[in-house]
């Protein structure tokens, strides 16, 4: 399951449990329609009681229509040590951003980092 919410140029995203097809053709939409509307946005990334990932290969192969260069700064990505392997591989259409990892403890610190320029 993922929630999808946004904060003035701030995105938040939450993975909960598992993730499938429906949550990736939810996200993908919210972000390019965050994107033409905003002239940058910041991504907050969480994954919390992770289980499983139902559609690793349409995730692996994650296509989105962003100018990462100048519409997507940041990306603050919240998970454990186990998963950011994984994310950083999610992240690779992302290269010309910003991103950092943070742990759940640190997920307070990571919201202040994706509100600030």
């Amino acid at each position: 399951m993922i929630s999808l919410e946004c904060k003035g140029n701030a995105i938040y995203t939450i993975a909960e449990e598992n993730l499938d097809l429906d949550d990736y053709q939810q996200l993908i939409p919210f972000l390019e329609r965050k994107t033409d509307v905003n002239d940058y946005v910041n991504w907050y990334f969480e994954i919390k009681n992770f289980d499983e990932w139902s559609a690793i290969d349409t995730w692996k192969n994650l296509e989105i229509d962003i100018d990462s260069q100048n519409q997507l700064h940041k990306i603050a990505m919240v998970c454990s040590k186990e998963w950011q392997e994984w994310l950083t591989q999610l992240m690779k259409p992302f290269k010309n951003t910003e991103i950092k990892y943070f742990t759940q403890q640190e997920k307070k610190e990571a919201q202040n980092w994706i509100e600030n320029l």
